[in-house]
């Protein structure tokens, strides 16, 4: 039971909501046509950083500013109330992130699910007002959203990104569980808002 648990948290860290754009950038890297995903070579891991340093580092530098303060009691965020603040700081930078990117006018695939997370960050910040939705299924959720919206949309083939997307989501959502951070419902439904959503976005905006 203890090797369960250190497993639920070790997952429940490394797909943090805030790693989720991150993971979804190496994740299209990984897959390869620079030229679709209109990314210069040269600028691969410059542009890498520059997501890892808004919708991580940046967000995350804030929400510990904020336990130091005593502005959130810890850094899990048990209380709905907690996670506000940080949801709002959140759709700050995700917002910030797909303004550069457009601006810049490359990987509109990755600007496009800066937006929808965008859009996420502000929906769960609304409804936490009322209920403890599952941000960590909202990521999970909006990756698979994404990945099956391309595997629809592009020449590309994503399905391997989305039998991948959806392991993933499988995993954390039984992390999510084993912790008993959420309940099944409070699950299920940050996944379908996430990959509703993000998927949405995809088939009307990617056609």
């Amino acid at each position: 039971m203890q090797t369960e648990n250190t497993l639920a948290k070790f997952f429940s860290v490394i797909f943090h909501p805030l790693l989720i754009p991150a993971w979804a950038y190496l994740a299209l890297i990984w897959q390869g046509n620079l030229l679709l995903l209109r990314i210069p070579f040269n600028l691969v891991w410059t542009l890498g950083a520059l997501i890892f340093l808004t919708t991580f580092l940046l967000p995350t530098a804030i929400v510990l500013l904020m336990l130091r303060f005593k502005m959130i009691s810890s850094l899990s965020m048990p209380f709905r109330s907690e996670r506000i603040g940080p949801l709002v700081v959140t759709a700050i930078f995700f917002y910030m992130t797909y303004y550069l990117l457009k601006q810049l006018q490359i990987a509109p695939v990755i600007y496009l699910y800066m937006l929808g997370a965008t859009l996420l960050a502000v929906i769960s910040a609304a409804v936490t007002l009322w209920w403890k939705i599952s941000l960590h299924s909202i990521g999970v959720g909006a990756l698979v959203g994404a990945f099956a919206a391309l595997a629809l949309l592009s020449p590309a083939n994503y399905s391997f990104l989305l039998i991948l997307s959806l392991l993933m989501a499988g995993i954390t959502a039984s992390s999510r569980l084993m912790l008993s951070a959420h309940k099944p419902a409070e699950i299920y439904a940050g996944f379908a808002t996430g990959a509703s959503l993000m998927f949405t976005l995809f088939m009307l905006v990617g056609q």
